[in-house]
């Protein structure tokens, strides 16, 4: 993903919550040592949209390094909220 957001080798199967019967690779934070979200191999059908995106944790970013090299504190960007279930 990034040199300090790596996507982990190994696949994960989701056994509760809303990842429940998905295989997703786990997306780790090199800096802060967190798991700050997730890529979806396989899912059931009402998530078969977001295989293959970028699906992170908005709980877990601390700070956003966007293209022109600037960090900004996460809790200054706006992004909509998605539910899985939506």
């Amino acid at each position: 993903v990034t040199n300090d957001v790596v996507w982990e080798d190994s696949l994960m199967v989701g056994l509760e919550g809303a990842l429940l019967g998905c295989a997703y690779s786990p997306l780790f934070c090199r800096s802060c040592g967190l798991i700050v979200g997730f890529t979806l191999y396989s899912a059931p059908s009402d998530l078969a949209h977001l295989r293959g995106s970028f699906c992170f944790f908005e709980d877990r970013i601390l700070c956003y390094l966007l293209q022109g090299q600037m960090i900004i504190a996460a809790s200054k960007v706006k992004f909509p909220t998605v539910n899985l279930h939506e």
